[in-house]
């Protein structure tokens, strides 16, 4: 029979590994469109973003959630 301890010791390794999967999904990040993420120029499919500093914008951006 399981305690309180062993309940919230199987919660926490739960949760663990939901971030882990969420953290490893993250670092795909967005699929190319064709079409720069932050700028909106056009691209091969191959890229996500026209340059380093596009790149860095729609990153910070992301991180404060208006991406």
């Amino acid at each position: 029979m399981s305690d309180l301890v062993d309940n919230a010791n199987a919660t926490a390794e739960y949760l663990a590994g939901l971030a882990v999967k969420d953290a490893r999904a993250k670092k795909q990040g967005p699929k190319p469109t064709g079409h720069c993420l932050n700028c909106g120029e056009t691209l091969n499919n191959a890229r996500r973003w026209c340059d380093k500093d596009c790149a860095s914008d729609w990153e910070r951006l992301n991180a404060r959630g208006f991406a």
